[in-house]
């Protein structure tokens, strides 16, 4: 036994000298438990793919009117947003910085308000191969 002990005490006094190595930190940054329309989020049963795209609106541009059967996170990285729900009526100007969960299944479309585009940075969770946008017909 003490010769185990002769042998592992060397490597345990090399471990214990070693400078302790940098701690992660964690910081939240949203926590989101409605849409912009306060319906909850709910995920699609079973497999998901997850699909993150940035999304750039010129100045002046807009997105047509469209929605999302599954919940769609958005964060508005720059520009001024104005996003108006056809089915409620409502209307959010996100800020950049903010993050926001789109409404499911409700109409709705954007627009680059102002001189600077909008930059989105947009998470879909998805069946695989499911649309995540489906433009209103005309």
């Amino acid at each position: 036994m003490r010769k185990a002990f002769l042998t592992i005490a060397p490597l345990a006094a090399l471990f214990a000298a070693a400078p302790a190595a940098a701690q992660a930190v964690n910081t939240p940054v949203a926590t989101l438990d409605a849409t912009l329309t306060g319906q909850p989020i709910v995920a699609a049963p079973g497999p998901l793919r997850v699909t993150v795209t940035e999304t750039l609106i010129p100045a002046g541009g807009r997105l047509a009117p469209h929605k999302h059967p599954y919940p769609r996170v958005v964060q508005v990285v720059a520009g001024h947003l104005k996003v108006t729900n056809l089915d409620t009526g409502a209307v959010s100007e996100p800020k950049p910085g903010e993050w926001l969960v789109d409404a499911v299944d409700q109409w709705h479309e954007a627009v680059a308000l102002g001189a600077a585009p909008v930059r989105l940075l947009v998470i879909d969770q998805a069946p695989p191969g499911a649309a995540v946008t489906i433009p209103k017909p005309d």
